[in-house]
């Protein structure tokens, strides 16, 4: 039969990061080295469907540099067939010990490429079967091919997308590509039932305006912008009035979060005010506990003595799939909230039994 032709494993990897941008879910598991290199593999034996041909785990951890260099049919025919046998050898340099066949296969094919319906996994085979049942779909072996420049690419990568991702995880992705922009205008933001603030171009100027404009409205009854700072502007923005009539100190020598919201009035607390602490992290920089408690302490310390069920606080990131996010995870306070841009309807709770004991069933 006649395989595909090939691209080096390091070129398949550039091509899945553009395949799959920022915001895909699960996106880990589909742009790492060792996927590239188990598409690398499929297409290096001819596993594409329709072809009849299939890989198993074994195939990617016995490939090789110098076998992956031998790259006529005759070379690439005999390697499918050593590694089909019962006893498949293990060659000098292969890419990955015998262990780390569960990982791949779980995580890279089963949870990765199969999820996405990058590749089909062969019926009627017993668990417990040695032969190989994964192959690339045909529309995504394609995606591979020699000459695709990055025109093409990117167009040949959305119509596939199209046809195989989730209404859910394509309105995701866009809009994290969206709010990944580097556009060199500067951003405005409208404050619910206020101004509208200029803010300088930047990843982190456009997650406070998705704070403001989107998470605002969403979550909080009568939302109003007491504070706005960002590290690139030298004049934040604050709302002298309603500090004044909040009672609290609004200034950047006290160390204030990014944003600082109020719900005038706050859903099932007639009455009352919540102060909303929201920290942007493009990079780095989470709520964490000790940055709670000094905000606590600030609102106790006020004229209306703020009690801690008066102030909730969040850390905005852009996509949960991304470096800040999965960084910043462990530092992150109790009773607090974690929200991101691309699932703008969704909320993250960490929940403290110590302040509100509750069982499973009421969270639910």
């Amino acid at each position: 039969m006649s395989l595909p032709p090939l691209i080096p494993w390091q070129e398949m990897r550039t091509r899945l990061l553009a395949i799959f941008p920022e915001g895909t879910p699960d996106r880990g598991y589909l742009i790492r080295e060792m996927t590239a290199r188990t598409v690398f593999t499929a297409l290096y034996v001819g596993a594409v469907a329709g072809a009849d041909r299939w890989i198993a785990p074994r195939h990617v951890v016995r490939m090789s540099d110098d076998q992956a260099a031998r790259d006529d049919d005759t070379a690439r025919g005999a390697y499918y067939v050593a590694m089909t046998a019962a006893k498949a050898p293990s060659p000098e340099g292969r890419w990955y010990a015998e262990n780390t066949r569960e990982p791949l296969r779980d995580e890279v094919i089963r949870q990765g490429l199969v999820r996405v319906n990058a590749m089909v996994e062969r019926g009627g085979l017993a668990t417990t079967s040695p032969l190989g049942r994964y192959a690339l779909q045909a529309d995504f072996a394609a995606l591979f091919e020699p000459g695709l420049d990055a025109v093409r690419l990117a167009a040949a990568a959305a119509e596939w997308r199209r046809r195989n991702l989730s209404p859910a995880a394509l309105a995701r992705a866009a809009l994290v590509r969206n709010s990944a922009s580097t556009a060199s205008d500067n951003i405005t933001v409208q404050c619910p039932g206020g101004p509208s603030i200029i803010l300088p171009p930047g990843p982190s100027p456009i997650i406070t305006k998705a704070v403001v404009e989107v998470f605002a409205p969403a979550f909080l009854g009568n939302p109003r912008v007491a504070w706005i700072s960002d590290s690139g502007n030298k004049m934040p923005f604050r709302d002298a009035p309603l500090a004044r009539a909040l009672g609290i100190s609004l200034d950047a020598a006290t160390m204030l979060p990014d944003v600082v919201l109020v719900d005038l009035d706050p859903p099932g607390r007639a009455g009352e005010v919540l102060l909303v602490f929201v920290e942007v992290v493009a990079s780095d920089g989470p709520m964490t506990e000790q940055r709670q408690r000094a905000l606590l302490d600030l609102i106790a310390a006020s004229p209306r003595a703020y009690r801690p069920e008066d102030a909730a606080f969040v850390t905005a990131y852009r996509d949960r799939g991304a470096d800040p996010a999965r960084r910043g995870m462990p530092s992150l306070a109790w009773r607090s909230f974690a929200w991101f841009v691309s699932e703008p309807d969704k909320l993250l709770q960490l929940h403290d039994s110590g302040t509100a004991r509750r069982k499973l069933a009421a969270l639910l």
